[in-house]
């Protein structure tokens, strides 16, 4: 119905009603707007949970194999770190496959695992041991997953090769030295030493990773492939002395034997070395004695060492 008012024409009654009905739409369409830009959000700024990430890394380990994770794994917490135990279909009632979290790297990028197989010795009172295989870092916003290490069969023997794509993403974020004095950082002094004891090896670059394990750097370094099992040398950097005149290195050989690749057995410690970091003198801690037949303590360690 159309009224006059002084020349003027007003609509009422469905008009009205339309404009009402714009009205709504419009508000209903910003809502649905606001949230369809808020499920956007959500979706671009999506972080895996740790248990999403050890589930990509069983997945990475296993992607040819059909296997049910969410059947087989089981997430308990040993020793204040959470470990994620699974059976694969070839592995016996006492033998497990192992995910150990390690956190998050400090940027917050990366989750962190180590890998290892688990052996339960005695059911009953709960006793195992576990045979560390190698770290695994997966991006929490991508789930890319990112192997530390892999052992590789060469005409030679066998050989461990450290990927430079977990190095980048992971171990660079622990190498920040808050050393400004001058003297010798962490790494030159591990090369110092590298060339006291291997001087006639070769390119320490070529041989030698830098890696982090248990709170410290350490240097790897494979012996010559002409050894009957892979034996594999650690120098595990423990820092600085008070003074900050020595970096201590500690040395560590790691021993395989052979079953699908190699297998570790067991380490053992040699001794530990200080590396002026000002002159680059290396001064071992105890030495072998032809004469005496056993190893004697190095008085200029100790009081370098203090």
């Amino acid at each position: 119905m159309n009224q006059r008012k002084g020349g003027k024409q007003y609509v009422c009654g469905a008009g009205i009603v339309i404009i009402s009905l714009i009205a709504f739409y419009a508000v209903l369409s910003g809502t649905e707007n606001k949230r369809i830009l808020q499920v956007k959000n959500e979706i671009y700024t999506f972080e895996m949970t740790e248990e999403e990430a050890a589930k990509a890394v069983f997945d990475y380990i296993y992607s040819d194999c059909d296997y049910d994770y969410d059947a087989k794994v089981i997430s308990t917490m040993q020793q204040g770190e959470m470990v994620y135990l699974y059976q694969t279909q070839e592995k016996s009632d006492l033998q497990y496959e192992m995910l150990q979290s390690k956190d998050r790297t400090e940027d917050g990028q990366y989750y962190v695992f180590a890998h290892g197989t688990r052996y339960v010795t005695d059911a009953l009172s709960q006793g195992f041991y576990d045979e560390y295989h190698t770290d695994y870092a997966v991006n929490r916003k991508t789930g890319e997953v990112l192997r530390e290490s892999q052992w590789i069969e060469t005409d030679a023997g066998y050989k461990l090769l450290y990927s430079e794509a977990y190095e980048k993403a992971v171990n660079q974020l622990y190498f920040n030295e808050d050393v400004s004095d001058g003297k010798m950082l962490e790494e030159q002094a591990a090369r110092a030493l590298f060339y006291y004891m291997y001087s006639d090896e070769g390119d320490y670059d070529s041989i030698v990773v830098r890696t982090y394990k248990q709170e410290q750097s350490v240097y790897v370094y494979q012996f010559p492939e002409d050894q009957e099992f892979p034996c594999v040398r650690n120098f595990s950097c423990r820092g600085m002395t008070e003074d900050q005149e020595y970096y201590i290195f500690a040395d560590y050989t790691d021993y395989y034997t052979h079953g699908y690749e190699p297998v570790f057995t067991h380490y053992h410690y040699l001794t530990s070395y200080a590396v002026n970091r000002e002159t680059g003198e290396v001064l071992q801690e105890r030495e072998w004695s032809d004469i005496e037949c056993e190893w004697l303590y190095n008085e200029e360690y100790k009081k370098a060492v203090k």
